[in-house]
């Protein structure tokens, strides 16, 4: 390992935040994206490319165009994962754990809306959440973890991330109006699943594809929880998701709980 590459990790994240800056104060000046599809996302949720933005510039500002653009060909490395279940678990994962939330919410009585899943626009959400989860992947994990490895447990570096994930999108989160408790919860969501995403990566050939789509859909998932991801609560899901991340550490932790290699 090159022992310079941890100590690229703190300009990463900078760039990072410092490339968001323009994204988050055109999200107090403009309209939600509401207007032009129907999820309510902040303006500033465009700035899902930045990671993988930031991670290209160092990557070829320390070992050339080259280097670059083989990191780029990282994007559909689906060739890197071991078997098809892997792909089950990132495709299945966040509908089965938030079909679990929702009939918790349902047995406790909480307010729901009559389920209106509009499957016809299934496809468009997967390309496009699936180009964003590139644009964060690519530099959470085929940049930061990688860079991570042998000096910290993947544990440990998917929580570093993590937190720096959910600081991230903390701003956005307060753009769409959510009160402070929601924004707690939910990036308490964040860094559970970071961990999840963590450990498919790792177990799944250190492929930024499969990272991507749990990512993508995630935000698939997220969105046809009733009725466009309105009537979602993340007080609920953090237990699930929290029982599902004891779980794989209990029966699948040994590869996160040793060192990155």
């Amino acid at each position: 390992m090159n022992m310079s590459q941890p100590r690229a990790l703190l300009p990463f994240f900078g760039l990072v935040f410092a490339l968001s800056v323009p994204f988050w104060v055109l999200g107090y000046l403009a309209d939600s994206l509401s207007d032009l599809i129907p999820i309510d996302l902040p303006v500033s949720a465009l700035m899902a490319f930045l990671p993988a933005i930031a991670a290209l510039i160092l990557v070829w500002r320390e070992d050339g165009r080259a280097a670059a653009r083989d990191f780029l060909k990282r994007s559909f490395d689906y060739r890197r994962i071991p078997g098809a279940g892997w792909y089950a678990v990132a495709i299945l994962f966040m509908p089965g754990t938030l079909f679990l939330a929702w009939l918790a919410m349902t047995l406790a009585g909480a307010p729901l809306p009559e389920p209106h899943l509009p499957f016809i626009v299934l496809p468009v959400f997967l390309v496009a959440f699936f180009a964003a989860g590139l644009g964060e992947e690519l530099g959470w994990d085929g940049f930061a973890f990688d860079r991570m490895q042998g000096r910290w447990s993947a544990l440990t570096a998917a929580l570093i991330i993590g937190a720096f994930w959910a600081a991230w999108h903390l701003i956005p989160y307060f753009q769409l109006d959510r009160s402070a408790e929601w924004v707690a919860w939910h990036c308490g969501v964040t860094l559970l699943l970071r961990i999840v995403t963590v450990w498919l990566y790792v177990n799944g050939g250190r492929s930024v594809f499969i990272a991507a789509l749990f990512h993508a859909m995630s935000n698939v998932a997220f969105f046809m929880f009733p009725n466009y991801g309105s009537h979602y609560d993340p007080a609920y899901f953090f237990w699930i998701v929290a029982a599902a991340v004891g779980a794989i550490l209990l029966l699948g932790g040994s590869s996160l709980t040793r060192a990155c290699r």
